[in-house]
């Protein structure tokens, strides 16, 4: 499968016409465009009629008949719980703590569990990767939050795939963001403020829930001395307890938010108050959070926020929701000078979706991942339609893989000089039946998550000496002493869910001495997945409108 040592730093000349939507300031449609491309970034954007830049009148023009769109680009996403299927969630919950602890049993047996179990299996554990990180292309993604790697002597590293990291971004234009923060810095005012006042931006949950522990997790950034622990670093995951006076609050400081509004409905019945977190002037981006409470991925959480937006009232354009995976994340990023439009000089990620009528907007939030026909990242085709991937894929020696997507077939291009060897070495489908074996056998009592020591971490170079086994760095399978949420204090309390050494979110040991069983492996794309459509229609939480709606989605797969 491997398709030779492609860098994704450099690409040939290449040439796509179709109808080009840039997302540029002006919002510049060009109906009848041919993208150009060199050495990972775009060169122009032109009319299909007008003469090539200089260096491509000898290139090939590759007819796409389709509509160009920037990559979509998620801020919110637990990638390795997404070989995971839908969680039936059992009732109405009002914080994370009440889902995710000793009350809810059923979450350990259907989602930490297994994913405790197969985070430790050094053979699966790749698989993992390589699964999610296709999954994530098909739906059109081109970045993402990433897949951090650990060993008992610390943790190795993100790893570094096809789709762009960021917290791991390889690029020195693309400043990483940070996911977690370290203890000290979640608990004490002044170490979080300080942290917060730095150069990095923090992708941190906050407001997780809608009562009143939820609301305290905000108003602990309130310190004791009136000021507010609140920059424009601070990019707020969920942010669903804040009032219309706590979203002033929010933007007068500079925090932005990322919004993930399925996965709040399905567990709390409502999501934030966007409409008033807009009108305060938060810049608002779309996660779709994780396959167990939320959509597959960005084309999914699309069209839910399209529905919700509707059935609620608030004023939403297609375009605003299309900016929230495109432009928006990449300004939240500062990443604006270099993603996020289709304009010269800026990256060459894009996707191309088929068809080039009707208003391109709707067409991107109604799509599937069988209409998604060409992603490309830094110039380099990852997968698309054979026919586009025979114009676009630069090695003619090449071997890919090829796979089903709504009864499709799709070409992948998974070559990557970068790659870890372990990951490069597996295919679609090995990774496909590993995971399905892992999943079908699961143990009756995983291990208890252990502790990594604070031994240095070792570089990329020292690795081929590194005897420990690889293991997903994910909650349930270490603890590093770090946290992806602040837990300030307020009236002499630390806020938040999962608090450290909090025996109410400490998974009981009945729960624990619960057998696993057998799970399915969430298929690849929603387009393949007819029941999980009809699995929303049913779900408890959701507002009947958006229930029936959802329904109405299954029934037109």
């Amino acid at each position: 499968m491997r398709a030779g040592a492609i860098d994704p730093a450099s690409s040939s000349p290449v040439a796509l016409r179709g109808r080009v939507v840039t997302l540029d300031a002006a919002g510049t449609v060009v109906d009848d465009g041919v993208v150009y491309a060199r050495d990972g970034s775009l060169v122009d954007v032109r009319p299909a009629a007008a003469a090539p830049p200089v260096g491509f009148e000898t290139v090939a023009v590759a007819p796409t008949r389709g509509t160009l769109f920037p990559g979509l680009i998620e801020l919110h996403n637990h990638l390795p719980y997404d070989v995971l299927s839908l969680w039936a969630v059992p009732r109405r919950y009002t914080n994370r703590d009440q889902w995710s602890g000793r009350a809810t049993p059923q979450y350990h047996q259907l989602i930490s569990g297994p994913m405790g179990s197969l985070g430790r299996q050094a053979e699966v554990v790749p698989a993992i990767v390589r699964y999610v990180e296709v999954r994530a292309l098909l739906g059109g993604t081109t970045t993402s939050q990433g897949i951090a790697l650990a060993s008992n002597a610390g943790i190795v590293s993100h790893f570094r795939g096809l789709v762009r990291n960021v917290e791991s971004t390889g690029d020195r234009d693309l400043p990483p963001a940070a996911t977690h923060i370290a203890d000290i810095e979640s608990t004490d005012a002044e170490h979080f403020l300080a942290r917060i006042s730095g150069t990095q931006k923090l992708l941190l949950h906050l407001s997780e829930g809608v009562d009143r522990p939820a609301h305290d997790h905000f108003e602990a950034l309130h310190l004791t001395d009136g000021r507010w622990a609140i920059t424009e670093n601070l990019i707020g995951i969920h942010c669903a307890a804040l009032t219309a006076e706590d979203f002033q609050t929010y933007a007068a400081h500079g925090g932005s938010m990322v919004w993930s509004p399925l996965s709040n409905l399905l567990l709390y019945g409502k999501t934030a108050d966007i409409a008033a977190a807009r009108r305060a002037g938060v810049a608002v981006a779309l996660g779709s959070d994780w396959s167990p409470s939320g959509s597959k991925n960005l084309l999914g959480e699309l069209k839910v926020a399209r529905i919700y937006a509707d059935t609620a009232g608030i004023l939403l354009s297609d375009v605003d929701l299309v900016r929230m995976a495109t432009t928006n994340p990449a300004q939240l990023l500062g990443w604006s000078t270099h993603l996020g439009s289709l304009e010269p000089g800026k990256r060459a990620d894009l996707i191309v979706l088929t068809g080039r009528t009707g208003d391109p907007y709707r067409q991107l939030i109604t799509a599937t991942e069988a209409d998604v026909h060409l992603v490309m990242i830094n110039g380099v085709a990852r997968v698309g339609t054979p026919g586009l991937m025979h114009h676009q894929v630069v090695d003619p020696g090449a071997i890919v893989e090829r796979i089903r997507v709504g009864g499709r077939t799709r070409v992948l291009n998974l070559a990557q000089a970068t790659a870890d060897a372990q990951v490069d070495a597996l295919s679609v489908a090995e990774a496909e039946g590993r995971l399905a074996a892992a999943l079908a056998e699961l143990p009756a009592a995983p291990l208890a998550a252990p502790a990594l020591s604070r031994r240095p971490v070792p570089t990329r170079g020292d690795r081929a000496q590194e005897t420990e086994e690889t293991l997903l760095a994910v909650a349930d399978v270490i603890d590093n002493h770090m946290t992806p949420r602040p837990h300030l204090p307020l009236h002499g309390r630390l806020t938040g869910p999962n608090l450290p050494g909090n025996r109410d979110t400490e998974l009981s040991a009945a729960a624990a001495s619960l057998p696993l069983p057998a799970l399915p492996l969430d298929p690849l794309a929603a387009v393949d997945n007819p029941g999980y459509y009809e699995a929303l229609g049913t779900a408890i939480n959701l507002p009947e409108d958006i229930r029936t709606q959802l329904q109405q989605l299954s029934e037109q797969r």
